[in-house]
């Protein structure tokens, strides 16, 4: 995505910055290659000068030093590589597993900023909605603090509220970020991922989280859904306390899930713990299509008896019906060794084109990884390892999964996590089988056939109506001599402006060599050891001509350059 020449002006000391951590981490044979070394051009020349530290950095592997670069440069690159960490669709395996090292841990604002924060948020009312506010953080995060606090009627709350000034440096952050991926898309072929989908896959993630008021919608909305479950809730949310940049909720009285051990717990609350995290999980999946996409223990309170609480709902995914049928067809079609059905729910979700991938190929693909499950009950199927390997699958093929299927692949493994961990018996997939049941039954009922063919009769009655109308039309514009045919004739346009390009450069070529030419003679023709007339128009000729063919070097490079990226983009389209 193209940068404005006035952002890379007003970020060009962090645009130093980030590519000096690179080279000091190992990276500079890239930063050299994208050209972007010019920025920094004293720390590429001082390479050889590396002290003990570096030496032993660039003996570490590639994923590590990676991630230590990215804890080096700050919350926005921390944030990018958690959310990569959840996106092997985008990134490989190694990278995703390095990644999910990276902790959000950071210094903590100072309370003086937390306070001009909350005046800035809540004018002149601060001490009305607020009796106390505790100076030390709860925690300190990468793009926001948590404290402790006492609304005026005495409840007791959690305040979490977004550093100041982060917007500003995310934005800055995003802009840098979207030209390397641009530059690096441009210039590195076979990466295994794409370059500029990450970046806007990571822009989007960044929205979400620096808008808290998303995040207090979603936590009502899930509060809500599960109101009926005893077993399973959400944090209230206080919405005279909440803003876009400070969320309110309710302090959970609970015991956070990864600092209890198993012994901590009774076998019945571990049953209970593992059963509602499960049910909560399948659930909001499965049946609702709205889903926290972050289960992990820390976002996790658990109760003595085993009942558990969400909280930090930033994260969450949708998936539609459609969606979530084809999930559950997929994993029926594997029980019953049908690749065909499954290659058909690889289709319908990552919604490509048949004709732009080897479907043979894939198909065996396919093929291979049900045959590992050929005899296998459906109550004895991993299903989240099911989903992985088939998502691994995709990606050999450059199919991407939608990022909210990945989404819900990543919280039910965590969720079986949770459970190998806290009641190693617990028959997570027996759990699921209902809910996969149902979709697979909502798909394939009578009602549901019927209300299919009922829609595509509409669809089709529809169409009939229209053809009157449509014909006349075409008669109307037949008689006036309206009528056009549009033909697409691919890379034609590619074509047409490449020669274009090359017969301007002869022209221009042409133009300059008569400058030179008519500039040589008229200097020819001034009188000897002196600067007449002529000898100064002849010179001035030699200045211009040698400023077109400047001007044509470069314009011819930029042209190459460009027809180098619009081939890669269409082979790219073509696979």
């Amino acid at each position: 995505m193209p940068v404005q020449l006035a952002q890379q002006l007003r970020n060009l000391g962090r645009y130093r910055q980030i590519l000096v951590v690179l080279v000091r981490h190992g990276f500079a044979d890239f930063v050299r290659h994208t050209g972007l070394s010019a920025v920094i051009t004293k720390s590429i020349g001082s390479l050889g000068k590396r002290g003990r530290y570096e030496a032993n950095l660039i003996k570490q592997p590639r994923e590590v030093r990676l991630r230590l670069a990215l804890e080096e440069l700050g919350p926005t690159f921390i944030k990018l590589g958690q959310v990569l960490s959840t996106r092997r669709d985008l990134v490989p395996d190694e990278v995703a597993n390095e990644f999910a090292k990276l902790q959000s841990e950071c210094p903590a604002v100072d309370y003086a900023d937390i306070t001009t924060r909350l005046e800035q948020e809540f004018p002149g009312k601060v001490d009305e909605i607020f009796k106390s506010i505790e100076e030390k953080p709860l925690a300190a995060a990468s793009m926001a603090q948590a404290h402790r606090a006492v609304l005026a009627d005495g409840t007791e709350v959690v305040l979490k509220i977004l550093r100041p000034g982060i917007e500003e440096i995310l934005r800055s952050d995003m802009e840098i970020l979207r030209f390397i991926a641009s530059v690096v898309e441009d210039y590195f072929d076979n990466m295994g991922f794409d370059p500029v989908a990450v970046a806007d896959e990571f822009a989007r993630e960044l929205e979400r989280e620096v808008d808290l008021m998303q995040e207090a919608r979603s936590t009502e909305n899930l509060r809500t859904a599960f109101a009926d479950d005893p077993g399973v809730d959400f944090p209230k949310v206080y919405w005279e306390a909440t803003t876009k940049r400070v969320l309110c909720v309710e302090e959970i009285k609970a015991h956070l899930l990864s600092r209890v051990e198993p012994k901590d717990l009774s076998d019945e609350a571990r049953h209970n713990l593992v059963e509602n995290g499960a049910r909560a999980v399948f659930r909001m999946t499965l049946d609702m299509g709205f889903f926290h996409a972050d289960p992990h223990p820390g976002n996790i309170f658990v109760r003595d008896d085993g009942g558990i609480i969400f909280i930090d709902c930033g994260m969450v995914g949708h998936v539609d019906l459609a969606t979530r049928m084809s999930i559950a067809e997929l994993v029926y079609g594997v029980t019953k060794n049908d690749a065909d059905m499954v290659m058909g729910c690889a289709l319908a979700l990552t919604d490509v084109d048949e004709d732009k991938i080897d479907i043979r190929r894939a198909r065996a693909d396919v093929q291979q990884l049900v045959d590992q499950f050929v005899g296998v009950p459906m109550d004895r199927i991993d299903l989240a390892q099911v989903l992985e390997d088939f998502f691994q699958t995709l990606r050999r093929y450059g199919l991407q999964c939608p990022a909210d299927v990945v989404l819900l692949i990543k919280a039910m493994s965590t969720i079986e996590g949770v459970g190998a961990r806290f009641d190693p018996d617990f028959d997570l997939v027996s759990f699921a089988h209902p809910y996969l049941a149902r979709l697979i039954k909502e798909r394939y009922s009578p009602k549901a056939i019927f209300r299919r063919m009922r829609a595509t009769s509409n669809a089709y009655v529809k169409v009939l109506e229209n053809i009157p109308s449509d014909i006349a039309s075409i008669a109307r514009k037949f008689r006036n001599n309206e009528l056009k045919f549009d033909f697409e004739l691919r890379s034609i346009e590619e074509l047409i402006e490449t020669a274009e390009a090359a017969t301007d450069n002869v022209a221009h070529a042409l133009l300059i060599s008569s400058i030179i030419v008519a500039s040589a003679i008229l200097v020819h023709a001034a009188p000897e050891g002196t600067w007449g007339f002529l000898a100064i128009i002849g010179m001035v000729g030699f200045i211009v001509a040698t400023v077109l063919a400047f001007g044509l070097v470069l314009r011819s490079w930029r042209h190459r350059r460009g027809s180098r990226i619009r081939v890669k983009r269409a082979l790219k389209r073509r696979r």
